[in-house]
């Protein structure tokens, strides 16, 4: 809640929550694969990496909000990786075209 006069606000301060979650993935055959869902109903910041250890082709990243279409899309190439910053996201999938795993790992912030 905050209070004004005509030059100034003050609000209140609010408590911002910071969790960090790894995990290997796996896919056996080309598709989707979810790695992060947000059960807070809340929009979330968060920065993270992909690695892409096994696959023969490209992994998509995609980072959505509300199972809406994709918000932003990261391209990994077989045997690389790459470090992503996002905002506004609920959800994170991993889309492939063969066989593949790798890991995952993601430090999301929120306020409570």
């Amino acid at each position: 809640m905050c209070s004004c006069n005509t030059a100034l606000c003050c609000c209140s301060e609010k408590t911002y929550v910071q969790d960090k979650v790894c995990t290997n993935w796996l896919t056996a055959a080309a598709g989707t694969t979810t790695v992060y869902t947000d059960n807070l109903a809340t929009l979330i910041s968060g920065t993270g990496y992909i690695k892409n250890e096994t696959g023969t082709g490209n992994i998509t990243v995609n980072f959505l909000r509300s199972a809406a279409p994709v918000m932003t899309a990261i391209i990994v190439a077989p045997g690389g990786s790459t470090s992503f910053t996002v905002g506004r996201f609920d959800t994170i999938t991993i889309l492939t075209t063969a066989a593949a795993s790798g890991e995952f790992c993601i430090t999301v912030r929120y306020s409570m």
